[in-house]
């Protein structure tokens, strides 16, 4: 071949074969350089963690964080206002009433007996109705008392509104003294009054007949 074409021919085509290798190995190194500068890139990304990751705020940065305010403290319930106490019934706001089962009776016998015990006063008030005593009277002379023997009955109570307490006696007929003295004899046939008592405040009187 070489023998039969001239020799610049051969040369031409060596030198086209040449170009075209060139050629190649310069592609090839522009992309291995393309290439290679991506990863240097990804690999920088990659090398710098402190771009990636949260960094807190520091002690400073107060307003980059949500504020929260500290529990304060809840102040003591103040105490409640104490009630005042119920005062005891005046005599006067005090009401008694006396009621007798019978009118009439042989002396001696027993008569039971019932006091209602209420208070007219506006506010609420007290009464001790252990203090209650049923006396029976001849004239102004006070013959018979529960007070004198017999155990007090009852307790305090608060009245209020008209609404009243009952207590319950026993009426023998029988004298008594003050203290329980002495014996007791049985009182004369006649006419009677019979009336409840609390401190300074007086029944209206109960007629009570002894035969």
């Amino acid at each position: 071949m070489k023998g039969s074409e001239p020799e610049s021919v051969y040369w031409r085509r060596r030198g086209i074969v040449a170009g075209a290798v060139l050629a190649l190995v310069l592609l090839a190194v522009v992309g291995a350089s393309a290439l290679g500068g991506g990863d240097e890139e990804d690999a920088g990304v990659e090398a710098d963690p402190a771009q990636q990751e949260w960094t807190p705020p520091t002690s400073t940065a107060s307003a980059q964080r949500p504020y929260i305010p500290e529990p304060s403290e809840s102040p003591s319930p103040s105490p409640s206002p104490t009630a005042a106490p119920v005062e005891a019934c005046p005599a006067e706001e005090l009401m008694l009433q006396v009621v007798a089962a019978f009118d009439e009776v042989r002396s001696g016998a027993e008569v039971p007996v019932s006091v209602l015990v209420a208070s007219g006063a506006d506010t609420p008030c007290t009464a001790d109705l252990r203090s209650v005593a049923v006396e029976l009277a001849a004239g102004s002379d006070v013959v018979f008392s529960t007070a004198h023997c017999e155990t007090p009955r009852g307790e305090e109570v608060e009245l209020s509104g008209g609404a009243g307490q009952t207590v319950e006696f026993t009426v023998d007929g029988l004298a008594s003294d003050e203290g329980c003295r002495g014996a007791r004899r049985e009182l004369p046939a006649g006419d009677y009054e019979l009336r409840a008592r609390l401190g300074d405040a007086v029944s209206s009187p109960a007629a009570l007949r002894l035969t």
